[in-house]
């Protein structure tokens, strides 16, 4: 069971040990994870179809090798939920970013200005509706889901929370949000019950079904 700290000491003696790790999760200060969120690595990726340049940007195996990881790696952290909901879009970047990267020699050298083959508009346009579907109401509510369910998984030992959390953190960030607020919020509403207007110290006693349906 994923649990890093106790908020307070306010838990009751039956606390679920599920809903402190998920308190946890919402903590930003336990370091970050190696798994990048993936509208970081689209973001990255679109960047050097736009800006990378020179006979080795592209054409470099290290170079297409690396962002593929990172790629793969991001996807694989994915909860459910948001592997779900992002199915559609995903498929197309990911085909998209597969099938530039296995083009021909003479399509990768091209530097940008003169990037006429299909291939790299056909990325940028798969990116931007990966981003878009990313950054919808239902896309970062199936990250909540995912961050709660990944949460009370038994079955997990280490920080897989990391990724999901620190993506749940970049999708706040890119629709104009304080992330850093509103996990603030989040962590007030799963341990106390409490809306972000409330003093921390005036309850410490609301049943947890009550605080998950203010998460929700």
């Amino acid at each position: 069971m994923m649990i890093d700290y106790h908020v307070s000491d306010h838990w009751p003696e039956d606390e679920p040990a599920w809903v402190k790790s998920l308190v946890s999760s919402l903590d930003r200060h336990h370091g970050v994870s190696a798994v990048l969120p993936l509208t970081v690595v689209i973001e990255e990726i679109t960047n050097w179809v736009e800006l990378a340049s020179g006979p080795d940007a592209w054409r470099k195996d290290a170079n297409r090798k690396s962002l593929r990881l990172d790629l793969e790696e991001s996807v694989a952290a994915l909860g459910s939920a948001l592997t779900a909901e992002i199915d559609m879009p995903l498929g197309r970047f990911q085909t998209a970013f597969s099938l530039l990267t296995g083009s021909a020699v003479a399509v990768l050298n091209q530097p940008p200005g003169t990037r006429t083959d299909a291939a790299w508009a056909d990325l940028v346009a798969a990116a931007e509706a990966l981003l878009s579907s990313l950054d919808s109401d239902t896309a970062v509510g199936a990250t909540l889901d995912d961050l709660v369910a990944t949460a009370q998984n038994h079955a997990l030992e280490g920080r897989e929370y990391m990724p999901i959390a620190e993506l749940l953190f970049d999708q706040l960030r890119r629709r104009g949000l304080s992330a850093d607020g509103t996990f603030r919020d989040l962590v007030s509403v799963v341990a106390f019950g409490l809306s972000p207007e409330d003093i921390p110290t005036a309850k410490k006693d609301v049943p947890l079904e009550e605080r998950m349906v203010a998460l929700a």
